[in-house]
C-alpha cells in the first residue's frame, strides 16, 4: 500500500501540490516577519546544500551554452519568487496564485516563439479564454489593476519562461542538476538583499521559516519524482491543483473574499491551463 505514494504519478503530483501549497501559505504568513531577502536566501540555500553533491558529480557535462541557460533559469527563478513575495505583501494569496498559474499560457507563447512548438487554433482559443479570465479576476474597470496583480502576472510570465528553458535543458541534464543550479544561483542573488538586514527572529517564526523551506524542497523533489511515472502534460496539469489548495487556504485561514467574479476568473484561467495540459500529447524528454 505504501508503494502507491512513491510509484503512482498522480498521487505523487498531488503530494507535490500539497507541499507547495503549504509552502505558499507559510510564506504568506511569514512575509511580514522577515525581509524578502531573508526568505529567498533560506528557501534557496536549503535546496543548494542538499543538491550541491549531485551538481558536483555532473559538472563536467555542462557545456557553455547550457551554463548560460542554467544561469538564466536560476536568475529568472529567483525573480519569480521575489515577484511572488511582492504580490503576497500587497495582495491576497488566492488571487496571486491564480495569476501565477497563467504560466502555462506564457510558456505556450514562448515555446512557439523559441522552440518552434505548434500553436493551433485550439490552443489560441484557450489563451483568449484565459486572458478574459484574467480581466474578470482583476476587474480593471472596477477597483483597478493593483501592484499585486502586476507582480502576480509578471511571476507567471517568468514562470512560463522557466518552463520553456527547463524543457530545453531536460534533454541533456537531470532535474537534480537543474534544480541544484537553480538553488545555488538563487542563493547568490539573494545575498546582497540579506547583508546588513539580518535580524534575530522569534523562535517560532524561525522554525516556521525552516519548515517552509523544507516543504518547498519536498514539493520540488516530489514533482521531479512524479514526472518519472506520468507524462509531462498530465503532470503539469495536476500541478495546477496547487492553486486550488492555496485558494482554499486563503479563504479559510486568511479570510480572503470569495466572490462570483473571482470564481469565474479562476475557472477560466485554471480551466484553460488544464485543458491545454490534457490536450498536449508530448511526453517529457531527457534524463532522469
Amino acid at each position: 500500500m505504501g508503494s502507491v505514494f512513491f510509484n503512482n504519478g498522480i498521487i505523487i503530483m498531488l503530494e507535490a501540490c500539497f507541499f507547495f501549497a503549504a509552502f505558499d501559505s507559510l510564506t504568506k504568513y511569514l512575509i511580514h516577519s522577515f525581509t524578502m531577502g531573508e526568505i529567498v536566501f533560506v528557501r534557496f540555500c536549503f535546496g543548494a546544500l542538499l543538491m550541491f553533491p549531485a551538481l558536483l558529480r555532473h559538472r563536467f557535462g555542462i557545456n557553455r551554452k547550457d551554463f548560460f541557460l542554467l544561469m538564466f533559469r536560476g536568475i529568472s527563478g529567483a525573480g519569480t519568487f521575489y515577484l511572488t513575495l511582492l504580490a503576497f505583501q500587497s495582495g491576497s494569496l488566492s488571487v496571486t496564485m491564480v495569476l501565477f498559474f497563467t504560466n502555462p499560457l506564457w510558456a505556450l507563447f514562448l515555446g512557439a516563439l523559441f522552440l518552434k512548438e505548434h500553436l493551433t487554433w485550439e490552443r489560441s482559443l484557450c489563451v483568449v479564454a484565459a486572458m478574459v479570465g484574467i480581466a474578470v479576476l482583476i476587474k480593471p474597470w472596477g477597483e483597478g489593476i493593483t501592484h499585486s496583480h502586476l507582480y502576480g502576472l509578471a511571476a507567471g510570465i517568468l514562470g512560463g519562461a522557466n518552463s520553456v528553458v527547463t524543457r530545453h535543458l531536460r534533454v541533456r541534464h537531470s532535474s537534480r542538476v537543474i534544480y541544484g543550479f537553480h538553488s545555488i544561483v538563487g542563493t547568490s542573488v539573494s545575498i546582497p538583499f540579506v547583508v546588513g538586514h539580518v535580524h534575530m527572529p522569534k523562535m517560532i517564526d524561525g522554525i516556521l521559516l525552516l519548515i517552509a523551506a523544507a516543504l518547498g524542497l519536498l514539493g520540488q523533489v516530489a514533482m521531479n519524482h512524479g514526472f518519472r511515472f506520468i507524462r509531462a502534460a498530465e503532470g503539469s496539469t495536476l500541478l495546477m491543483v496547487e492553486a486550488i489548495f492555496t485558494t482554499l487556504v486563503g479563504i479559510l485561514l486568511f479570510y480572503e473574499p470569495f466572490t462570483l467574479t473571482f470564481l469565474v476568473g479562476a475557472v477560466m484561467i485554471l480551466g484553460s491551463g488544464i485543458y491545454l495540459g490534457l490536450r498536449t500529447d508530448n511526453e517529457m524528454t531527457g534524463v532522469d
